[in-house]
């Protein structure tokens, strides 16, 4: 026959088990909460540098484009001012001066066909990154928000086991509690009270004694002879 305890005590442990499931699950959701914020984070600086690529190189196309406008306009007011030259060595200054800032020009333009092509990629490419990790953002969030509305409802389950606890607990002697509370504050999380299996500790795995398993064929719960969790047979 079955100890009257032993069906209180198996309610008990899948109670207790399951809040330390719980427990065990809550305490992990920080990190994975930090890691979906630094994805966030890491998802924004992407945009972010690929916004800044792309005006860095407008700036330069718009340096460019005023340096242009520069030269532009000091040639044409050389050009005027050599009309009212008379000095032959200062004409001929002014004359150079014009023809330098022309081939300065014609680098600038030619170096203002590659930026052009530049700012078009960047602008494509700061786009593409854009809409992507917009994307990524939005599916970081929803996982985040599900995470926040699953802590609350662990959180509350938890709070309800606990509460539930000394109804269940009341109907076992204080003696076989107080042993299997200490064995259920094991860091292993293993069960504190386990099956026999064939001979054999469900927790260990080590063969019991015969007078053991003698009085767990009565349906007694014992220790097992090695790691003292507690033990019961199955009746079949």
């Amino acid at each position: 026959m079955a100890d009257q305890n032993l069906e209180a005590l198996l309610i008990l442990q899948d109670a207790d088990l399951r809040r330390k499931g719980m427990e065990n699950r809550l305490a992990l959701l920080p990190k994975e909460m930090d890691a979906i914020i630094a994805r966030r984070d890491k998802l924004n600086a992407s945009t972010a540098a690929a916004a800044e690529a792309l005006k860095k190189e407008e700036l330069a196309v718009k340096q460019a484009e005023a340096e242009i406008a520069r030269l532009t306009s000091e040639s044409q007011k050389l050009q005027q001012q050599s009309a009212l030259v008379k000095k032959n060595n200062e004409y001929q200054a002014m004359l150079a001066q014009i023809a330098d800032n022309k081939r300065k020009i014609g680098e600038i333009e030619e170096e203002l066909l590659i930026k052009f092509d530049r700012v078009e990629e960047l602008k494509s490419n700061a786009e593409k990154i854009r809409r992507a990790n917009a994307l990524e953002l939005r599916n970081a969030r929803t996982e985040f928000e599900e995470l926040l509305e699953f802590s609350k409802t662990v959180k509350a389950e938890i709070a309800k086991s606990i509460a539930d606890r000394p109804a269940l607990t009341a109907k076992i002697p204080d003696e076989l509690l107080n042993t299997y509370q200490r064995l259920l504050k094991n860091k292993d999380n293993s069960a504190p009270l386990t099956k026999l299996d064939n001979g054999c500790c469900g927790n260990c795995h080590m063969r019991v004694t015969m007078q053991t398993a003698n009085e767990l064929s009565k349906g007694s719960i014992e220790h097992c002879d090695n790691c003292q969790h507690l033990l019961y047979a199955d009746p079949e």
